[in-house]
């Protein structure tokens, strides 16, 4: 376990986690989040979850929420889009945030899916009471 690659630090320096360079302007996140990626939950879900580098996660075709979040980030950043960020979810009663998902001013990217909506309808939409937003820098 890298301490360094803990979930919350994801939120709290999304910059430090997003994968740049060339590699995310030829990726097709669409197709490969409708073809081969593969959702699958931590065993430590939660307080002691911990996030994989995004290539990896593209490597390995599957992980979980903040995964599929630091790929989309990546591949936000690298094609310009505005906005960009990270949301973590929260489900009460659970005191700690139970989902994390990507986002521009288009669109939501939440593990597998794409959606063009905003954070709050998608919130609004989803089992999740509310979340929390920090935009990854240069993106505004």
């Amino acid at each position: 376990m890298d301490i360094r690659r803990w979930t919350p630090f994801t939120f709290i320096a999304p910059d430090r986690y997003v994968d740049r360079g060339e590699r995310w302007e030829e990726f097709d996140l669409e197709e490969w989040s409708r073809s081969e990626y593969d959702w699958t939950q931590d065993p430590w879900n939660g307080f002691r979850d911990f996030a994989r580098r995004p290539h990896e996660c593209v490597e390995a075709g599957r992980g979980d929420c903040e995964d599929y979040a630091l790929v989309a980030l990546s591949w936000a950043v690298a094609h310009e889009r505005e906005g960009v960020g990270i949301a973590f979810c929260w489900d009460p009663p659970y005191p700690w945030p139970r989902h994390v998902i990507a986002f521009d001013d288009e669109r939501v990217y939440s593990s597998g899916n794409i959606v063009q909506t905003s954070v709050d309808e998608w919130v609004a939409d989803s089992r999740y009471a509310f979340s929390v937003r920090r935009r990854v820098s240069g993106s505004e």
